[in-house]
C-alpha cells in the first residue's frame, strides 16, 4: 500500500478465521502492510452480523433521544469515567486547545464489584446504564462480545507476520480494560471550523469502528494530509493504538485522526477500544526499528492519566504518554 494514497486499503479478512485457511499467510500479510504503512484500514467479511450492528446503532440513537437532564443523573467522575460526558465537557489531554464537540456514554469491562480485582485497582468496577425504558445493556454486551473476537483474531494474525508469539499478547488480556464510547455529535454549520474530536492517537491496543453514515472521521498520512476514512457499509474500521505501537517495536503505527463534523447532521458512532489488563507492562516484543525509542508503558498508571486529563483543569503528567500536538485518547 502506497501511504500516499488518498483512501484507507479495505482489507478482506474471511481467511483470519482459521490459522489453517489457505489463505491465512496472504490476509494477514495484507493487514500487516495497511497497519505498517498508515496504521488504519478497513476490514471486510469480519464476521460481526449486520443485525449485531443494526441493533447497536439503534441502542446509541435510544441514548441519545433522552433528555438531557436523565443522562446527566450519571454523569462521568474523577475516579469512575463511566456514565455521561455532555457536550463540550471533555479537553485535550495536554491541556492545550478548545473543547471537543461530542456528548458521550463511556463504557468500560463490565466487572462484578465482587470481584478481588476491583480492589487491586480502582480503575474496574460495573458500568453505569442510562436510566431509561429500553435495554441498552443487551445489545452493547452482544456487540462488544463479537468485538473481542474479531480484536483476538487480528491480534493473532498481526504477531504471526512480526513472528512473536501472540499468546504473550492475548494472555494480557484477561480482565482488560478494554472500554468503548457512545458517541454523539450534534450538527455544526457546514463551514464550521470547530472539530468534533481534536487531532488524537489512541493509546489502546487496537479501535474498531463500524461504518458510519454521516463521515468526518479523517486520517493523518505520511504525506501529512488529512484524508477521509470512508468505509463500506458491511466494513470496521480498524487502526493501531500506542499499546500496539510499542509492543512491535514501531512496526505497526499509531496514527493522528480527528472528527470533523460539517454535515450540517447529527453523527453517531461507538468506537470500541481493546486495552490489556491493568497491571501489564507494555514494551517492544522484538528489537524496535531505528529511531524508535519510547519508555515502557504500565497500562493502568497509563489509562488512569489519560482517563484523569481530559478535565479541563488536568493535564497529563505520565511521561509514558506521546501528547503534544497530537493528545492521545
Amino acid at each position: 500500500m502506497n501511504s500516499l494514497n488518498k483512501r484507507l486499503e479495505i482489507i478482506d479478512i474471511s481467511a483470519l478465521k482459521s490459522t489453517s485457511n489457505a489463505n491465512y499467510n496472504d490476509a494477514a500479510s495484507n493487514l500487516y502492510s495497511a497497519l505498517s504503512e498508515i496504521g488504519f484500514a478497513v476490514i471486510t467479511n469480519h464476521g460481526v452480523g449486520e443485525k449485531i450492528v443494526d441493533d447497536m446503532r439503534q441502542a446509541v440513537s435510544k441514548v441519545f433521544e433522552t433528555p438531557r437532564e436523565f443522562l446527566m443523573q450519571d454523569m462521568v467522575v474523577k475516579g469512575n469515567y463511566r456514565g455521561f460526558v455532555p457536550l463540550g465537557y471533555f479537553t485535550p489531554n495536554s491541556g492545550k486547545g478548545k473543547a471537543d464537540q461530542y456528548e458521550a456514554w463511556k463504557l468500560h469491562n463490565e466487572t462484578d464489584p465482587n470481584d478481588p480485582i476491583c480492589r487491586a485497582s480502582p480503575l474496574y468496577g460495573p458500568n453505569k446504564w442510562p436510566r431509561i425504558d429500553v435495554d441498552i445493556k443487551t445489545p452493547v454486551m452482544r456487540y462488544w462480545r463479537a468485538l473481542t473476537d474479531v480484536s483476538e483474531r487480528l491480534i493473532i494474525a498481526l504477531c504471526s507476520q512480526l513472528h512473536v508469539d501472540a499468546n504473550i499478547i492475548l494472555a494480557s488480556m484477561t480482565n482488560p480494560l478494554t472500554n468503548m464510547t457512545l458517541l454523539n455529535y450534534p450538527p455544526m454549520p457546514p463551514q464550521s471550523d470547530t472539530w468534533g474530536i481534536h487531532p488524537h492517537k489512541d493509546f489502546n491496543l487496537l479501535t474498531l469502528l463500524a461504518h458510519d453514515p454521516i463521515g468526518g472521521l479523517e486520517v493523518r498520512n505520511r504525506a501529512d494530509e488529512w484524508i477521509s476514512a470512508e468505509c463500506p457499509q458491511d466494513g470496521l474500521v480498524l487502526n493501531v493504538g500506542d499499546m500496539l505501537e510499542l509492543w512491535s517495536g514501531g512496526r505497526l503505527i499509531s496514527t493522528p485522526h480527528r472528527v470533523f463534523n460539517n454535515s450540517g447532521k447529527a453523527r453517531q458512532s461507538f468506537p470500541f477500544f481493546s486495552k490489556p489488563r491493568f497491571d501489564v507492562m507494555v514494551k517492544p516484543l522484538l528489537k524496535p526499528i531505528d529511531g524508535f525509542d519510547r519508555p515502557p508503558l504500565h497500562v493502568g498508571t497509563s489509562a488512569a492519566d489519560i482517563w484523569y486529563s481530559n478535565w479541563p483543569d488536568s493535564v497529563s503528567t505520565d511521561p509514558a504518554q506521546v501528547l503534544g500536538e497530537y493528545s492521545s485518547s
